[in-house]
This record gives structure tokens, C-alpha cells and sequence, in this order.
């Protein structure tokens, strides 16, 4: 593992007395490590000088891990069992080589396992074993624990260099960080990261099922170079500190790709980051993914097959509307139909749609948008939101020409929507000829799947136990919490509805500009099933429980 060679070299740099050389060839007869792993454990000199000397004197390639950027991809090309066993792992390949860094590289018959297993020539490099541990742990990490040590790691490899913000970004230390922390919450399902700077340090929180939850904390120099690093990737002025700045990001992994729109603003400590993470490719999103009934998804499918008029989505801000936009329009959509949308942002890639960004700065907003589609020949018309009465007015006259029109509105029920309508200025006999439904929704957690457990359930309301056998006591579920849950006991996310389909009797009420509540009495005789009502059954089911109901809806 170490020769003469090697040795003079470090005893010419002052590294190796005589007393630590034979330490060391006691460290290797035990086979314990190799030269950079003895040097690393004794404080002799860190990996990077080693790795210098070593690759001026010694025959044997070496690598310093620390410093190079490993595709995940290259890095999977063998088994986890082997890698982990053995200590290596695959950091790089060409044509005819796949250059695998090793802790111990004169395992010949391992090295003809690799070579039979990837159909090329094996390349060996000497690297350290806590470089290749981290390396392997980033690469195959699957727990939130074991992704939060390596994040940890990570932190107090990047806070050792010392270089400026701008020289760091460019940096392997601080690139690998940003991508674990992005990695992080992609994996445990977040929606947003927040990079804000503190007094003393920079908080990392992230928006996991709703809520904001703090994981990391950053020392303070780290700020600087990590909101460098992002403006980089995102194309943004890296010299500009004082105005905000708004941008997007492509981040791939093995498993992922996601779209990361990206502000950053200047606050009292420093430059603040929010990351909002979009699942580019759109693969889970369909009308079985949001958590319907059987009941609700039967109701809006035959809804989504009229051939015109208006279906509203409400809800409060991020409560899911835009995913049930594109859910409903995934359903509908076939080749035979000419689709467009106007959208603030676009959120998702939607395969056969003609999708726009609203761009005030040359007048591009809703209406202007929604104007030039009806010129399109458009079949359906996705708006991602009505803001005024201008939009809603187009809108509603797309409708009356024969178009379907899918849209949203801030409303904190489903009979509301009319009311607000209403408000906006359309008229009565508009909204009375094109609203076809409404939908309300909310999203509620589900509960964690590895921490579940099931409780006898009493006290509780009157609404409840009226969908339960009464001569039985009713079992629901919570979670304990665990730490793939965080210790919140929850884990992802479904929808709670209430359809209100607009038929002919809520006609003279719209023409009455009846309030929400005559409104909402009328649906529930049609047996319109409230979101309260939907959200109850779900605790019934066991997939959430009383308290994030009650959370949701207040």
C-alpha cells in the first residue's frame, strides 16, 4: 500500500519521522486502511496535501473525493451490498474504463467481479475511507437520519474552506451541500426551502405537508458563498445584494427531476432564498392521486363531460387547487382536442396543452392572455386563476361560446364562489347559464404509515358517529411519530372535497343573488356532501385523524 518511494516523499515534506513510519506499517499490517485513511485518523495532514504528494511519488492513482462532483448514476452501477462491504465506489466512466475509487485496491478477484458485472476495465484509484463512506452514504441514503448526518458532514466540509462567497460557489464542498439539502427535501416530500439569514446563523426550513419545520442550521460565513452558489445555477446577477431577484432552476438526480423556481430577497441580516420544488415530469398527478372518494370522483368525472361552460376550483392559498386544475384537465385531454392555458407561473409540463406564462412586464396578464386563446380555436381553456371582474367576464363569455372553461377563485367554500362572482360584477344571468360546478377543497396529512396505530375513539361529534355504526365504538388511528415522519406522526398529503354541481334550482337563487347560506342549504338537499363531512370520513378510513381535520377547517 506504501513504498519507499512514497515514504521518502513524505519524509521529505516533513511528514513522516521514523517512529510514525513504523506506526503506519503496523496501521497497514493490520489492514486497518491505507496511507491517506493513517494520515487522516492522525492529524499528519489532510487528504488534499496527501493526495498532492502522494500523486507526484507513488505509482498508484489516487483521488480525493472531497474535491470531485460523483454522477449518482456512475456512482449505482454496482450493488450498495458490494460497495458497502468493500469500500469502493464507482466516481467516473469512459468508453473502455470504469474508474472506481478504493480503500484497499489489491482485491484482484473483486476487481474481476466488477469488470464481468460492468463490461469494462476496471480503473483503480486509492481514496480515502471516510471520503468513500460519505461518497456511498449520499449516494445510497435512504433514512431522513442518515441524510441528515451526511447534510451535517457536509456543513462542516464546506465551513473549512476559506476562500471568497464567489470562489466557493464553484467549489465541490459547497456544490455538494446545496444539492444535499435540495436532495433532502425533495425525498422527505417538501414544497419549499427557505434559506433565512439569522443574527447569529442561517436557518434551513422547510415546508414539509404544509408546515414549516427548521432542520438545519448554517453558520454564518456559509451564507454568502450558498446564495452565490444559487444565483450561479439560476443564471442571476451574483453581484447584485440589494433588489430581488426571481429565477429557475433544473435539478436531476437518479430518481428525479424537478423544475426549483427560485426568489431571493435582501432582508436586515442578509440575502433570504425560498426554493419552491415542481415536479417537472407530472407522473403522479391524475384524478386517483388526489385522495377523491369513490363517490366525489364519480360525480366530477361525469361533470368533466359536458362539452361547455365554467368549473370553478376554490380553496385558500396552497390548499391544492392548481393540482386539481391540471388533474382534471390530464382527464380530459386527447388528441382531438385543442387545449390552452394561461398560467402564473405554469407549475407543470402538461403533454398536449398549449401552456402561456403570464408576463405583466409586457402586458401579458390573465385577460390579455385569455383574449388571444379565444383566437386560438381552443376546445378548453385553462385559466390558472380569476383575479377581477375583467378575467372573470372573458371567461364566462368563452363559455357562453361553446368553450369548457377550467378556473380558480379564492373562496372558503364551494356556494361562496357565487357570491363572490357576484361581487366581481357579472351579472346574475351569466353566472346562472355557465357555472357548471364548484369545487372545494382543502389538504389534510395523512397519517405516517410506519408509526400508525389504532385507538378506540369517544367523544366524538354527533356528525361522526352518524357515519359509524352506532351499537359500535368507533376505532380511528394517529401516529406516534418516527423519524421518517420527522416525529410528527404524519406523512404526505391527500385532498378533502365538497362538488357542488350548479343545477337548475340554484338558477333562481343565482338570479336572487342569494346569499351563500340559502346557497349552500340548496346543495345539501341535492346531497351535496360538505368538506367537513368528507374530511370525517377520512378519519373514519384511518388516513388522518380529528385534530388535522379541525386544523384544516376552522
Amino acid at each position: 500500500m506504501i513504498t519507499k518511494q512514497a515514504t521518502e516523499a513524505l519524509r521529505k515534506e516533513g511528514l513522516l519521522s521514523k517512529e510514525v513510519f513504523q506506526e503506519l506499517k503496523e496501521y497497514e499490517k493490520l489492514n486497518k486502511g491505507n496511507v491517506l485513511d493513517f494520515c487522516a485518523e492522525n492529524n499528519i495532514a489532510p487528504t488534499s496535501q496527501m493526495v498532492s504528494i502522494l500523486q507526484k511519488n507513488y505509482s498508484l492513482a489516487i483521488v480525493d473525493l472531497a474535491q470531485i462532483e460523483i454522477d449518482l448514476k456512475i456512482a449505482q452501477l454496482l450493488p450498495a451490498s458490494i460497495c458497502f462491504e468493500h469500500m469502493l465506489i464507482p466516481f467516473h466512466e469512459d468508453e473502455n474504463y470504469l474508474y472506481v475509487a478504493m480503500s484497499n485496491p489489491k482485491n484482484g478477484e473483486l476487481l474481476n467481479f466488477i469488470e464481468n458485472k460492468v463490461g469494462k476495465k476496471v480503473a483503480v484509484y486509492l481514496a480515502n475511507q471516510n471520503d468513500i463512506k460519505l461518497a456511498l452514504e449520499v449516494t445510497f441514503n435512504n433514512s431522513a437520519e442518515d441524510a441528515k448526518k451526511i447534510i451535517l458532514e457536509l456543513i462542516e466540509r464546506a465551513h473549512k474552506v476559506t476562500h471568497t462567497p464567489e470562489t466557493m460557489a464553484k467549489e465541490v464542498p459547497l456544490i455538494s451541500l446545496l444539492n444535499q439539502l435540495i436532495v433532502f427535501g425533495v425525498r422527505r416530500g417538501a414544497s419549499d426551502m427557505h434559506i433565512e439569514p439569522r443574527e447569529d446563523n442561517v436557518s434551513i426550513r422547510y415546508r414539509i405537508d404544509g408546515i414549516l419545520y427548521e432542520l438545519f442550521t448554517l453558520p454564518r460565513d456559509l451564507l454568502a458563498p450558498i446564495i452565490a452558489r444559487i444565483k450561479i445555477v439560476s443564471k442571476l446577477r451574483i453581484d447584485e445584494h440589494m433588489r430581488p431577484q426571481d429565477g429557475r432552476f433544473t435539478f436531476q438526480e437518479s430518481e428525479f427531476k424537478i423544475a426549483v423556481r427560485l426568489s431571493i430577497v435582501p432582508t436586515l441580516h442578509g440575502q433570504k432564498a425560498s426554493l419552491r420544488f415542481l415536479d417537472t415530469t407530472n407522473k403522479q398527478i391524475s384524478l386517483n392521486s388526489l385522495g377523491l372518494s369513490e363517490m366525489h370522483r364519480r360525480t366530477l368525472i361525469g361533470i368533466l363531460g359536458i362539452s361547455n361552460g365554467i368549473i370553478l376550483v376554490t380553496g385558500p392559498t396552497g390548499s391544492g387547487k392548481t393540482t386539481t386544475l391540471y388533474a382534471m384537465v390530464k382527464e380530459i385531454a386527447h388528441s382531438k382536442v385543442n387545449i390552452s392555458t394561461i398560467e402564473d407561473p405554469i407549475e407543470y409540463n402538461l403533454k398536449g396543452a398549449n401552456q402561456i406564462q403570464v408576463n405583466p412586464q409586457v402586458g401579458l396578464d390573465f385577460a390579455a392572455g385569455l383574449r388571444s386563446i379565444l383566437r386560438q380555436d381552443p376546445d378548453i381553456i385553462m385559466v390558472g386563476e380569476i383575479r377581477d371582474k375583467e378575467t372573470a367576464t372573458i371567461a364566462i363569455n368563452a363559455a357562453l361560446t361553446g368553450h369548457l372553461v377550467l378556473s380558480s377563485l379564492h373562496t372558503n367554500s364551494a356556494a361562496a364562489a357565487i357570491p363572490r362572482l357576484l361581487d366581481m360584477g357579472v351579472e346574475p344571468f351569466l353566472v346562472a347559464s355557465t357555472l357548471r360546478a364548484v369545487i372545494s377543497q382543502r389538504l389534510v396529512r395523512n397519517i405516517c404509515p410506519n408509526c400508525k396505530t389504532e385507538f378506540a375513539a369517544k367523544n366524538l361529534p354527533k356528525s361522526f358517529i352518524d357515519h359509524y355504526n352506532k351499537n359500535e365504538t368507533p376505532v380511528i388511528a394517529k401516529g406516534k411519530g418516527c423519524t421518517e415522519c420527522l416525529n410528527t406522526g404524519y406523512q404526505g398529503r391527500s385532498g378533502i372535497f365538497e362538488i357542488m354541481p350548479v343545477e337548475e334550482k340554484m338558477h333562481d337563487l343565482i338570479m336572487q343573488r342569494a346569499n351563500t347560506t340559502q346557497i349552500e342549504n340548496e346543495a345539501k338537499k341535492n346531497n351535496m356532501k360538505t368538506i367537513v363531512e368528507d374530511g370525517l370520513i377520512k378519519v373514519l378510513k384511518k388516513d388522518t385523524t380529528l385534530e388535522e381535520i379541525t386544523r384544516v377547517i376552522k
